[in-house]
């Protein structure tokens, strides 16, 4: 075995909770305008902090800072593991190769991912006494992470627990892929190489990669956010489709844009923080484990 094999899995890890921790707040409000009605940024802001004092930006956070390790060590795992062995013999890897292990590495990830978004999603709509603030929505009382999940379970098993999985299968595992793609690019472009970039060029071609990745898939996040926040007792979608027909009806198409201010001002410094952590951890276990075979040679 390739004794850089769990090396990715460790940086992704020491990664991801780097950028959640960085994200979560600006997550929090993205979220709510997505599924709690038009609510402006700056009202949105103020409401939570009113009503909730700064914890409640972090609701919903419990549970992914626990899982966020596993996640993205399995995305980051995945995606290091496969590119090594698509661009096997080469000189640098191609963007075919990085796209493939980016989606691979999506793909994967869910196992984690939907249940995590769900709670969070479950928590991060609780606003407690400012809830007629928000509009029309449904609002769940869960003491916690793990009491909302065991009842998503008590209701509707193992499926209950991956309610929106569509979804993000639709919104993940390209996007991935392109989101690796626009990452290397970035940094070919400003650092001439991944192996020369310094910690500042880290940061602004995983911010870049963060934000450009997000946009392109917005109006998913919308449906997906709505299918995974919706009442399980008495859903109001019965799946994808049915959540982009009835939201453009009512809301119409401007619905599909909806958290776009906040996905950006969010996704930079997020994916900044967590390629900065993954590419530093990376680099430092390479360090410390000695030269690899190729190295030597």
């Amino acid at each position: 075995m390739d004794k850089e094999f769990w090396f990715d899995f460790v940086a992704g890890c020491v990664g991801g909770c780097a950028g959640l921790i960085v994200g979560h707040p600006l997550d929090t409000i993205k979220v709510r305008q997505q599924t709690m009605g038009n609510v402006p940024i700056g009202k949105g802001i103020l409401n939570t902090y009113k009503f909730e004092g700064v914890r409640g930006f972090y609701k919903g956070m419990g549970f992914p800072i626990l899982a966020t390790g596993t996640l993205n060590s399995i995305f980051f795992g995945v995606y290091g593991n496969c590119l090594r062995y698509l661009s096997k013999g080469k000189d640098e890897p191609s963007y075919l190769d990085i796209y493939l292990a980016g989606c691979a590495g999506g793909f994967f990830q869910l196992s984690v991912a939907c249940p995590v978004d769900l709670v969070k999603i479950k928590m991060q709509m609780q606003t407690g006494s400012a809830k007629g603030l928000w509009g029309t929505h449904y609002e769940s009382n869960y003491k916690g992470p793990t009491a909302c999940l065991k009842d998503l379970y008590k209701k509707n098993g193992l499926k209950g627990c991956y309610t929106g999985l569509h979804s993000m299968l639709y919104r993940d595992v390209p996007s991935f892929g392109f989101y690796m793609v626009l990452y290397i690019y970035f940094l070919r472009r400003i650092a001439g190489s991944e192996s020369g970039a310094s910690a500042s060029m880290l940061v602004t071609a995983g911010g870049l990669a963060g934000v450009v990745s997000w946009a392109s898939i917005l109006p998913i996040d919308v449906i997906k956010s709505r299918i995974q926040g919706d009442d399980p007792n008495n859903p109001k979608y019965k799946n994808a489709i049915d959540c982009f027909v009835k939201s453009y009806r009512e809301e119409g198409i401007r619905v599909f844009g909806k958290g776009f201010t906040m996905m950006c001002a969010r996704a930079f410094p997020t994916n900044a923080a967590i390629f900065l952590g993954y590419e530093t951890s990376l680099s430092l276990l390479r360090r410390f484990s000695g030269p690899t075979v190729k190295d030597a040679t």
